[in-house]
């Protein structure tokens, strides 16, 4: 039996037609998905009999059809392959490019948190890692930090890992302010304030500062401040940011054992970060938590 039937119907257009059966086996598009696409405008069939409701396809089809299933198989949703799938068979490469770039972008995020699952995973085969957290301690130190002028900028940011953007469009509006040459950069290091009340998963709400000597007119969307004087216990986080959490941990358990009490949002300063060495092994942030004298 012929896996096509011809399509001779005056008036209509000739060549081979496929069911939607035969059409699912051609593409790899499974039969409950291609007529989930129908209802969407995703791919429609080139003919539906008014009868029987019966689809049939076309050579018509099968481009769009193949294209569909790579970019499924690519992890793009629905939403996305709308966009996507008509720019791509129009060759408008100005509206697929940025979505497929995008696309890219979030895979490479999933990646590295992929990487970190399998991290922590083979340290619980080895009995390394969050075992061994309950026998550790850390190194705390409380100091008092003196009142100083900071500008700054405050943002809701997606998640923690886009705090180096916001620094990046800030370390460029903070320059503006000192080439103006109303202040100047105290030394001290720059750092960020995180004013959830934990951790979150996404929506950080943050405030990204430098130090500065004197205070300053500045425009949105920075601000500028006196800081008083706090006394703080904090700990040193040595390497890349992946395993911060982890120091975090432990001060808070350290904050607890000593009876402490915080008062404020914590914050980190950022002794070496990507701004002074792009090599992840020699940062060193300082993670502080305000403290009740």
């Amino acid at each position: 039996m012929s896996d096509t039937q011809p399509d001779t119907r005056p008036g209509e257009r000739r060549g081979p037609r496929w069911t939607i059966g035969q059409f699912s086996r051609m593409t790899r598009l499974t039969a409950r998905m291609l007529r989930h696409y129908d209802r969407l405008g995703l791919l429609r069939p080139g003919e539906v009999d008014p009868r029987s409701g019966y689809r049939y396809y076309s050579r018509d089809e099968l481009e769009p059809a193949v294209m569909l299933l790579r970019l499924r198989e690519a992890g793009l949703g629905l939403d996305d392959i709308g966009r996507v799938l008509p720019a791509l068979l129009a060759e408008d490469e100005m509206v697929w490019r940025p979505v497929l770039e995008q696309h890219l972008s979030r895979l490479g995020a999933e990646a590295e948190e992929l990487g970190r699952r399998r991290e922590r995973t083979l340290a619980l085969l080895d009995h390394r890692g969050e075992q061994t957290m309950s026998i550790r301690s850390v190194r705390a130190t409380i100091e008092t930090i003196p009142a100083h002028v900071i500008v700054a900028r405050r943002e809701i940011i997606p998640t923690y890992d886009d705090e180096g953007a916001l620094f990046s469009d800030f370390f460029p509006q903070v320059r503006e302010v000192l080439e103006a040459g109303a202040a100047r950069l105290t030394g001290a290091p720059c750092g960020a304030t995180f004013f959830e009340e934990g951790h979150v998963d996404h929506d950080v709400d943050i405030e990204v500062w430098e130090v500065i000597d004197a205070p300053v007119r500045v425009g949105s969307p920075l601000s500028c401040r006196t800081v008083g004087e706090r006394t703080v216990i904090s700990t040193e986080h040595a390497g890349p940011y992946a395993g911060i959490s982890e120091a975090y941990t432990l001060l808070v358990r350290e904050i607890g054992e000593r009876g402490l009490t915080i008062e404020g949002p914590s914050f980190e300063r950022y002794f070496v970060g990507p701004v002074h060495n792009p090599d992840a092994a020699a940062w060193r942030t300082q993670i502080c938590f305000p403290i009740a004298c």
